[in-house]
């Protein structure tokens, strides 16, 4: 004899379908990190996010060919935000970026993060990882640099790739240090950093 709606048993709901559309690419891209996020790269399979999205494999493999093309389109959701305003100043638009850096790497977890410094463990998601989180990251940073430059307000002569070094591998740097980050870390680090590329007034500089 069995009890109805046993909390421990997963509800299922067939009755009223599969998702769909947007609803089960919604579904999809969510399943996918969480399972990112709690069991790691290796278990992103089509098999795993059709069971933790309720969405059918033969749904999941209309929309992606593979595992590559699922992991790439996960990984877009969570890189996909909005650029800030190129109205803001300099230090300000720095910190809302290295905000968003943050937000997406604890998104999927900082053991997932690990993987990139294993690469051979799983070269394809870190190859994913790079290309859909930190490369647009790494652009618009860059993007903010140029435009200073161009405004007179940071250093030509500044190594602005260094500079993107410095403040994105801060944030790992503190959380292997201490375990954690802060909520201040972003301005904090953009104080630290912009006095050494802005440029001289007119009339101090050497």
């Amino acid at each position: 004899m069995s009890e109805p709606n046993d909390d421990r048993t997963p509800v299922k709901t067939p009755s009223a379908g599969r998702p769909r559309s947007g609803e089960a690419d919604r579904a999809i891209a969510a399943a996918a990190l969480r399972l990112l996020a709690e069991r790691g790269p290796a278990r992103v399979t089509v098999e795993g996010v059709a069971e933790y999205s309720g969405v059918a494999k033969t749904t999941i493999y209309r929309r992606y060919r593979n595992r590559r093309e699922l992991l790439h389109a996960s990984l877009r959701s969570v890189a996909d935000l909005p650029e800030p305003s190129p109205s803001l100043p300099v230090a300000d638009r720095l910190a809302v970026l290295l905000e968003q850096f943050r937000e997406g790497v604890e998104s999927v977890g900082l053991r997932v993060v690990a993987t990139l410094f294993l690469e051979a463990e799983d070269p394809e998601f870190a190859e994913t990882f790079r290309q859909c989180v930190l490369t647009p990251r790494l652009e618009l940073l860059r993007r903010v640099f140029r435009d200073g430059v161009a405004a007179g307000e940071l250093r030509p002569d500044a190594d602005y790739r260094r500079v993107g070094d410095m403040l994105f591998g801060s944030y790992f740097a503190r959380f292997a240090i201490e375990g954690g980050v802060d909520r201040e870390w972003a301005r904090a680090v953009v104080a630290l950093a912009l006095p050494l590329i802005q440029r001289d007034p007119p009339g101090q500089g050497g």
